[in-house]
């Protein structure tokens, strides 16, 4: 039987009138279950019917029932712009149903939400942070005590951030209005599916999990265009090397042959710099950029246009990844690696929606490295591996917000709020001595009140809880003046000045050292220094971590090349090899194997089996192909532990396939080895909590987690408060507890460190050192990440380092601000500084 023959009267006839003839694979699957009032997680790609799925049978069972005034149906989705469009899918809907619909969130004006309040729609939709702002008010709360169905989109975006945990508990306590409703969630390719659907369930009920991506067909391949004698041409023209524009003519090609197509990014900055110089290429070209950062109004402009067929591409962020309408696709270009497979499986679902289509997609690599990172991505996006979902887990902050809304609720005593809470899947296991100290601090801040086992709230409840209905920190800049010139240089992210900017540090920005003086306001005075070494990058937003598994995967494909290269050496056959195993292309196959060839020919090639020391001048390499997060993690400790050692700071930079350190003079990098060497995985834990204490993201992360307590206001002037005083002001306390939990799920993976390191020290893993004199050269390998980090790179200090805490207490005397004034006549004075 057809799955819509199964709905109520009116729904099948609105199904017909507005032209749904046959139900989609997900529907087919859903529509019964949701139908029989089954909590239930959708897992489909964007534009196959899934959020269709979800409403035709609810609409159906709410069609069947006899309604009082109130909310019946709850629409949660993560953005507003995900709200728009589903208000206008839906306008055409609310007439034959008789079903009033209506949105609600932040742009929402004040006489909708006071219409609202008085006459609610019977389905709403809305944010997860406007469900936190109506759930404590008084009308508002009195109609979703009607709530029946509560559908969840895009619900694994939600659930790996602590915007998710919010949510859960927000379930919870509509669930205590309401009572028990049906719950849906709708939700792209997931690693984790079980995960996800007990999350959105919460404790002890049961969820059905309606999986058909694995049947969903896509095509992806991997290719990295080399350079024609035309492009050499336009390089001068466009500001860009050869290879650059080879990259860009193919992404011109591939948009001419295509009626829609998206090109994805992984940063902003790549999104405006692919965008401008396709623009320079040709100014009536049709393209348009979407990133986050731009207007409301320039990105519905570019989706608009796109839509309409006035843009024939987008070049977009992860912003394009969630269900925007922005019409049919037939192509997507991934530009360089996608880091994750879960991100290239999403992204290329957004392309091939007609019925008995494929997603079809390409992944335009930007080097040797790229073209094997994006291959074995690739390679595991068709076989459906992906990474598993982290979700936050007792996260204090947000139990802090929590237990402060529902006291605002009307729960005043302390058990059962702690039930309600228990209730939440993320809080599941939460320990009571973790609920008792996050209690004892809002205590403290006054934001609760407790008589016996009761609790209550003053004013000051209301003013912190409705500033802290977001979880995402909001961010400040900083100008940078220089104090020489008298001139504006640029500006800093809150995030750098609150974690490195002290008097004394210097730091690289627009390719000069400058070394701060003071930070005042939202200024930071600095002066121009002749000396880069030593100096740090200004804070730039980090790039998606690259799993343990891909890069161990690319270190395997290494360790082929070189077996086969010892044995035959033929380059064509090599790559033959790798193209039959991996979806990628003739020349760039050959052109990674050509890549590994000229470094054999030097030096042993790094894999999971064999780690290797490179040592060039000033300069350590320890190649180690683990990951983003296990090479952080790793780089930290080792810096903090060689810094200590050798009594000087140590540079640092790490990426997914070595970690590379800069040191005072040539003679310390044998220190590099020694201190690998001696790392026993015993030490990991107490030496991480060290590194961690030091570091500038927990500074950060504690900053915000602060935040979110209500223990600093949200918009606190940071600039006079010093990341040290930070530090020891909230020692011991649950925010410093969230914070450390927060970076170590978020930022570093000791399990697997710990597994690396015991390999080592079995003999399971090799560890190979290789020299490098001045004429030689770093190793083709060793060169790219100490282009980076000879003018970029963190600063790993040691606690005592004699020299430099003289120089830097010299600077800082120097700098000094004294008034002088004369003892004669007493009339003159000046204000300056030390050292003039």
């Amino acid at each position: 039987m057809d799955e819509f023959g199964k709905l109520n009267e009116r729904v099948k006839n609105t199904l017909s009138e507005f032209g749904f003839k046959k139900p989609t694979r997900i529907q087919v699957q859903a529509i019964p279950k949701i139908l029989e009032g089954k909590n239930s997680l959708l897992m489909a790609s964007t534009g196959t019917g899934k959020t269709e799925a979800a409403l035709f049978p609810v609409f159906s069972r709410y069609l069947e029932r006899n309604h009082e005034k109130g909310i019946k149906i709850l629409y949660i989705a993560p953005l507003r712009a995900l709200n728009r469009d589903m208000l206008k899918r839906l306008q055409r809907w609310k007439d034959p149903l008789n079903i009033d619909i209506q949105v609600r969130h932040g742009d929402t004006s004040k006489s909708q939400r006071r219409n609202q309040a008085l006459e609610p729609p019977q389905m709403l939709i809305t944010t997860p942070e406007t469900l936190q702002a109506i759930l404590p008010g008084s009308r508002m709360k009195k109609h979703l005590k009607s709530v029946e169905w509560v559908i969840v989109d895009e619900v694994h975006e939600l659930a790996q951030s602590k915007r998710g945990t919010q949510l859960s508990i927000g379930l919870e306590r509509v669930a205590r209005l309401s009572g028990d409703f049906q719950r849906i969630g709708l939700s792209a390719t997931v690693g984790s599916p079980k995960k996800v659907a007990r999350f959105l369930a919460g404790t002890r009920r049961e969820m059905e999990i309606i999986d058909v991506t694995s049947a969903e067909k896509m095509t992806v391949n991997v290719e990295s265009p080399m350079p024609n004698s035309r492009d050499v041409e336009l390089s001068d023209r466009l500001n860009a090397k050869p290879t650059m524009i080879a990259r860009l003519r193919k992404i011109r090609e591939l948009i001419d042959e295509h009626d829609s197509t998206l090109t994805f990014v992984n940063t902003r900055k790549a999104s405006e710099s692919l965008g401008s110089r396709l623009r320079y290429w040709n100014s009536d070209y049709p393209i348009g950029v979407h990133h986050g950062s731009l207007s409301k109004e320039f990105r519905i402009s570019a989706e608009e246009n796109f839509r309409n067929g006035k843009l024939k591409g987008l070049i977009c962020t992860s912003s394009m990844e969630l269900g925007i309408d922005i019409g049919n696709i037939d192509f997507v270009i991934q530009y360089k690696s996608p880091r994750q497979v879960t991100r290239l499986i999403q992204r290329l679902g957004r392309s091939g929606h007609r019925i008995g289509s494929i997603s079809k997609g390409i992944v335009i690599a930007s080097g040797p490295e790229d073209v094997a990172e994006a291959g074995v991505i690739a390679e595991k996006a068709l076989s459906h591996e992906l990474e598993s979902t982290k979700i936050h887990e007792n996260s204090l902050d947000v139990l802090a917000h929590q237990l402060v809304g529902i006291n605002l609720d009307g729960v005043s005593n302390i058990e059962e709020a702690f039930k309600l809470v228990e209730n939440a899947h993320p809080y599941r296991n939460l320990p009571e001595e973790d609920f008792s100290e996050v209690f004892r601090q809002l205590l403290n801040q006054g934001l609760l009140w407790r008589d016996r086992e009761q609790f209550s709230h003053g004013r000051k409840s209301w003013k912190y809880y409705y500033t802290n209905l977001s979880t995402i920190p909001d961010t400040k800049q900083y100008q940078i003046h220089d104090l020489v010139s008298n001139e504006s240089i640029g500006t800093l992210d809150e995030e750098f000045v609150v974690g490195q900017a002290e008097p004394g540090v210097t730091f690289i920005c627009k390719g000069e050292a400058w070394r701060v003086l003071e930070v005042e306001d939202d200024r930071v005075e600095v002066e121009p220094v002749d000396d880069p070494y030593g100096a740090i990058p200004a804070w730039e937003g980090e790039l998606i971590p690259v799993p343990s598994e891909v890069s161990q995967e690319v270190g395997k494909m290494r360790s082929f090349v070189e077996n086969t290269l010892e044995k035959n050496g033929n380059i064509e056959k090599i790559a033959k090899r790798i193209e039959k195993n991996y979806p990628i292309a003739n020349n760039a196959s050959e052109w990674f194997v050509r890549s590994l060839q000229n470094h054999f020919e030097e030096a042993p090639i790094p894999t999971p089996k064999r780690l290797v020391i490179e040592s060039y001048e000033k300069f350590g390499v320890l190649h180690a192909p683990f990951g983003t997060i296990v090479n952080k993690t790793l780089g930290q400790i080792l810096a903090a532990l060689i810094s200590t050692r050798i009594g000087s700071s140590v540079g640092l930079k790490s990426d997914p396939y070595r970690i590379a350190f800069r040191f005072p003079e040539k003679k310390k990098t044998e220190a590099l080895k020694k201190t690998l060497n001696s790392l026993k995985p015993k030490y990991v834990e107490p030496l991480l909590k060290k590194v961690l204490e030091n570091s500038s993201i927990f500074r950060w992360r504690l900053l915000h987690v602060a935040k979110r307590f209500g223990a600093i206001e949200k918009d606190a002037d940071f600039s006079k408060i010093r990341g040290s005083k930070l530090l020891k002001f909230f020692e011991g306390t649950p925010l410093w507890k969230e914070a450390e939990r927060e970076v170590r799920l978020e930022k570093m993976d000791v399990s697997r460190l710990t597994k690396l390191l015991e390999s080592l020290q079995e003999g399971e893993i090799e560890l190979e050192f290789v020299e490098r004199g001045r004429n030689e050269g770093p190793t083709p390998m060793g060169l790219s990440i100490l282009n980076e980090l000879a003018s970029s790179g963190e600063i790993v200090v040691p606690e005592r380092a004699e020299k430099e805490i003289l120089r830097v207490l010299e600077r800082r005397l120097h700098n000094k601000q004294v008034k002088l004034f004369c003892l004669n006549c007493r009339n003159w004075s000046i204000l300056t500084r030390v050292r003039r």
